[in-house]
């Protein structure tokens, strides 16, 4: 089966000579364009992320490319395959190969952003094919079939008690009514009916889905309890490792072996995957352009959406954000306390490039350390899947997720 056919990357190698992926000339351009990829990398390390120049940016993702077309080029020539030696002699090349090829390819766009003209299509198109071809492979393990087969378990709703409670409203507003309750500057929880119509709310519980939809493309995961640990880290793994190892492991009262926690957070996920934003939509709320204020300074060009996804036990340490956020909890529940901009002085910020953090954990506050905490006056919520939870700039919030847990942020 000639599995890249159809993508742009496939239509360059069917028009290669039959002899260019000898064994030699295969090594040789993998080593030249791994050699370009180290390079761009090891160059974009030395800014700070949004500093990077735009050159090597381009040359991450285009050596990249090259790499996968040396790469997808071992498909066409089975006399090649059979030259290369297994790393593992259980697993079938064309899988391994297959998947490298995403890794590359996924690796290059998330720290690059897919510069460059049709970078980003070629690169997507290649990725379908590929992982559709994976997707129709059989398997053996049980956890694969537990992911294949099964749904998120979502035990009956968790509610944590309040004492202080978001202002909840009965019923869903109108676009005009949003505004005005915009005015005020409190948050507020808009209730189950805003995003009923949203695919997601019926294909997001169910594993098989995101294995056939992207259980080969890798992301960038959280490891820590949260950012602010000293042991926290971050790396790149395939959507069903994530899965297997941290959703369904911690679902069935196992463990991975590693004891962390693992969280895929804050980010744009449906720009890696367009086949998951199929599955949601921008509420129309997100477009009412809201007056600059002193805690709005700056509009975004465009609504930002990132993606929250993790098993029970996930945090998000007390933390502010520059924008209005409209926070759609699609799958799960989570305990969620705000604090207004006033309380600042309360909340002991960090000093510097985390100053928007808190150094205070509020579910298990050192009242010794952090005494004007007790001061502190806030709001609190469980938000339940199918609510929408409204957050104002520059307001303080901690979140933590009841169980598995998939949110979705709108920020504008």
């Amino acid at each position: 089966m000639n599995i890249y056919r159809l993508d742009t990357i496939g239509r360059i190698l069917s028009d290669l000579p039959n002899n260019v992926f000898t064994r030699h000339n295969f090594k040789a351009s993998q080593q030249r364009s791994k050699a370009l990829v180290d390079l761009a990398q090891e160059s974009i390390l030395l800014y700070p992320y949004k500093s990077v120049p735009a050159q090597w940016r381009q040359l991450l993702m285009d050596a990249s490319i090259l790499q996968a077309i040396t790469m997808l080029g071992l498909f066409q020539h089975s006399s090649t395959l059979l030259e290369l030696q297994l790393r593992d002699g259980d697993q079938d090349i064309k899988q391994r190969i297959a998947r490298e090829t995403i890794n590359v390819l996924d690796t290059a766009m998330i720290i690059s952003g897919a510069p460059g003209p049709q970078r980003r299509e070629t690169v997507l198109a290649s990725i379908d094919t590929l992982q559709a071809y994976l997707s129709s492979l059989p398997s053996s393990s049980s956890s694969s079939h537990r992911l294949r087969d099964g749904f998120i378990h979502l035990p009956a709703p968790h509610t944590v008690h309040t004492t202080h409670p978001v202002n909840r409203l009965d019923k869903v507003p109108s676009f005009l009514a949003f505004v005005q309750l915009l005015q005020n500057g409190q948050p507020f929880i808009i209730p189950q009916g805003a995003i009923e119509h949203w695919p997601a709310r019926d294909k997001w519980p169910s594993l098989s889905y995101f294995v056939s939809v992207a259980g080969d493309r890798v992301v960038p995961v959280e490891l820590g309890s949260k950012y602010t640990d000293s042991a926290w880290q971050q790396k790149m793994m395939r959507v069903e490792d994530f899965l297997r190892e941290h959703v369904v492991l911690q679902e069935e009262g196992g463990d991975d072996g590693s004891g962390q926690t693992a969280y895929l957070a804050q980010h744009d996920l449906f720009y890696q995957i367009p086949k998951l934003a199929d599955d949601i939509s921008v509420p129309d709320y997100c477009y009412c352009e809201p007056e600059l204020n002193e805690n709005y300074k700056e509009a975004p060009v465009d609504v930002i959406q990132n993606a929250w996804f993790g098993p029970q036990g996930t945090v998000s340490p007390l933390h502010h954000d520059p924008y209005h956020n409209v926070l759609a909890q699609v799958v799960g529940s989570k305990y969620i306390r705000l604090y207004a901009p006033s309380e600042t002085h309360c909340l002991y910020p960090y000093e510097g490039i985390m100053s928007n953090t808190s150094q205070v954990d509020v579910e298990h506050p050192d009242f010794d350390s952090f005494p004007l905490l007790k001061e502190a006056q806030f709001v609190d919520c469980t938000l339940q899947a199918g609510e929408l939870l409204y957050m104002p700039p520059k307001w303080w919030h901690y979140v933590r997720s009841l169980e598995t847990s998939f949110s979705v942020s709108f920020w504008f």
